[in-house]
């Protein structure tokens, strides 16, 4: 379990138990009650003795509270995309050995295929005890661990975005999102950022690690709920209007956008003005790139933009441009948790809090090779060019094989 993550929580909760943690349309959950909702689901999961939970779901509390308690209970948690397909879901749930389902139900159902798919894959639905909204199956397998698995159970299997070919599933030990965890808190310290608004799906492991984790070890305020409302209607359509609403009416201090919706916003700001965004005070953009004359919009429209990069073989974010530490066009000097070098054809390569490695393929490695050619400038900048393996990145952050 993540015992740091876990620590941080427990103290908020003594210290200041009525500051608010989670917060949606509906309700407000304090720290004091966010503690208490996982130790309780926690102690449910620890009885069955199941190793591996994978979680289908919009975002919500419920969401949050099943992905902490699972991993407090030393369980592997497989968030599962939202966009995959039956037979993608189908592969995730038995290429990473699922023994046990949850979807929740708390304000968007599980589509039929998906029941009718756990239940076909299922040998028993069980209850669980917890405040939750969500149906449990446990699955008819069981997990397999060959000898070339590595000793340290993962704390989080995350599967690739790809639209063609089989999903991968990416190996996280406890050890690696700890490290990312902190790392992040410690950049964005000095920024004290209030209320943070979850725009992109918890199954995409950026928003799940800096969008739930760094927010929670930091005391701060997440904001929730299925992403349409706040303006994510689609993979392909972001509604701008639905996000300034959502700023304006929780107060938004920071949010996570893919390069899209950067645009989306920069065009209603050059029609508009933009005063609907004048709380927020951190933007930080990723997935895919960005382009320097946007960015430069963004400067001249005063939005707090700062773009960053990362892969989820490196536990999401490797590096950011930071308040005070800005170069537009880069994507920021590396964080301290990883190392990065420049080969000679030009490529990024990332050492340290690598992945255990992918799903039946376990192969550990201390270098991360990432497809992606780029640079350093004479201040520590890394600025990214392109790619070296054939992969497209779209707008939406997902990776598209050409072939």
């Amino acid at each position: 379990m993540m015992t740091a993550l876990f620590e941080r929580i427990s103290l908020q909760a003594r210290q200041y138990p009525q500051l608010e943690a989670v917060v949606t349309t509906q309700a407000t959950l304090s720290y004091a009650e966010l503690q208490q909702r996982v130790e309780l689901l926690s102690a449910g999961f620890k009885q069955l003795n199941l190793r591996h939970l994978a979680l289908w779901g919009v975002n919500s509390i419920d969401w949050i509270v099943v992905d902490l308690a699972a991993q407090k209970a030393g369980m592997t948690v497989i968030p599962v995309p939202l966009f995959f397909t039956a037979a993608q879901v189908r592969h995730l749930l038995s290429d990473s050995q699922t023994e046990l389902l949850c979807t929740l139900d708390e304000s968007f159902s599980a589509p039929e295929w998906l029941l009718n798919l756990a239940q076909d894959m299922s040998r028993d639905e069980i209850s669980i005890t917890g405040q939750l909204h969500a149906r449990f199956f446990q699955l008819e397998q069981a997990v397999q661990y060959s000898s070339s698995l590595q000793t340290q159970q993962p704390a989080k299997i995350t599967y690739t975005s790809g639209s063609t070919g089989t999903p991968k599933g990416v190996c996280l030990v406890e050890d690696t999102i700890e490290s990312i965890t902190h790392s992040l808190s410690q950049a964005l310290a000095s920024s004290q950022l209030g209320r943070h608004l979850c725009l992109i799906p918890f199954a995409t492991l950026l928003e799940n690690i800096a969008g739930i984790y760094v927010e929670l070890s930091m005391g701060r305020a997440v904001i929730v709920g299925e992403v349409s409302q706040f303006g994510l209607v689609s993979n392909h359509t972001f509604d701008t209007q639905r996000f300034v609403n959502a700023v304006q009416s929780y107060q938004i201090e920071s949010v996570i956008l893919l390069p899209q919706m950067l645009k989306a916003i920069v065009e209603y700001s050059a029609e508009h003005g933009a005063t609907g965004f004048k709380t927020l005070k951190f933007i930080a953009v990723g997935g895919g790139k960005v382009s320097a004359d946007l960015l430069k919009q963004c400067q001249q429209l005063n939005l707090p933009v700062y773009e960053g990069y990362g892969l989820s073989e490196c536990a999401s974010v490797v590096s950011l441009n930071l308040p005070g530490a800005r170069r537009i066009g880069s994507v920021g000097r590396v964080l301290p948790h990883v190392e990065v070098e420049i080969a000679a054809n030009s490529e990024v390569v990332v050492k340290g809090n690598a992945m255990q490695g992918y799903v039946n393929d376990q192969a550990a490695t201390p270098y991360i090779h990432t497809g992606d050619a780029g640079y350093f400038d004479e201040e520590g900048y890394l600025y990214i060019t392109g790619r070296i393996k054939q992969m497209i990145i779209s707008s939406f952050g997902r990776n598209i094989s050409p072939e």
